[in-house]
């Protein structure tokens, strides 16, 4: 792996984009005034809602959970980019929760992976998400995000997902954006049992993507890499060049960030798709 790139950033939580916070009213992304002592962050524009039912509710892996919804053509109409999202509440809730899309532009329904989370005084939770039934009807939002929109002439990727975060991954790896390059997937989670799309390695083998799953917290049977994603993709080596995408938690990115600066990836490469 070799050659000129760019290295993009997408910082994720516990639920796929899934950084979760109380809606409010900003246009673009900025500091807001809370209570004494406290900070919290609008996202994006506007959201504009549209009611509508969950179509399916189904287990992905433990702890995690895949719920699928026919968007409206107005809302698919927006999905461009592969790491684009959306914000979904409860109807007449004050609170929602922002979800990239796991599948690609241009299917439907849109797909999600949705990480099982108890509510808490900065998010609504998902509980009442993921213990929902096909037909119950939710508010989602437009498409928002500017998504991946590009890897550059980079010839080799290397994509970085923890947990939830590979839901916008695979939506990079099925969209056909890293198509004739060389691309390894640096997959991590505590143990096997809690790694979503397992089943679907194979599949992405043939589309060219080398697939390393990475067990934190393996069993004496586990064969595997073991640690943290960016710990074993250290190990392997990073050339200086190459693109990163990343989609975990807070220490998983800075981590990755760590090793592309070690690595001679310059700062400026590294790039929000938010």
């Amino acid at each position: 792996m070799s050659a000129v790139s760019a290295t993009l950033l997408l910082l994720s939580g516990a639920t796929g984009l899934s950084v979760t916070r109380t809606v409010h009213r900003p246009q673009g992304l900025r500091l807001l005034p809370r209570r004494a002592g406290r900070v919290c962050l609008g996202w994006g524009p506007e959201p504009v809602w549209k009611t509508l039912p969950i179509a399916s509710v189904g287990d992905a892996a433990d702890g995690l959970k895949a719920i699928t919804v026919d968007p409206p053509s107005e809302i698919a109409a927006g999905f461009l980019t592969p790491g684009q999202y959306v914000q979904m509440r409860a109807i007449g809730a004050e609170k929602a929760s922002f979800f990239a899309v796991a599948s690609h532009p241009g299917a439907t329904p849109f797909e999600f992976l949705i990480k099982e989370q108890p509510p808490s005084e900065w998010s609504p939770g998902t509980g009442w998400l993921t213990g929902a039934s096909a037909g119950l009807e939710v508010e989602m939002s437009q498409m928002m995000g500017g998504g991946f929109k590009s890897v550059g002439d980079s010839p080799s990727v290397l994509l970085f997902a923890a947990g939830s975060g590979i839901a916008p991954i695979r939506s990079v790896i099925e969209s056909g954006l890293l198509k004739g390059k060389d691309v390894t997937l640096y997959y991590g989670a505590r143990t096997p049992a809690q790694m979503a799309y397992a089943d679907k390695f194979d599949e992405w083998s043939t589309l060219g993507i080398e697939c390393v799953p990475v067990i934190s917290a393996p069993a004496d049977d586990w064969d595997g890499a073991t640690g943290y994603v960016q710990d074993v993709a250290r190990a392997r080596g990073v050339p200086a060049h190459s693109a990163m995408l990343i989609c975990g938690m807070k220490g998983m990115a800075e981590g990755v960030k760590a090793l592309a600066a070690d690595s001679g990836v310059p700062e400026d490469k590294v790039i929000a798709n938010f």
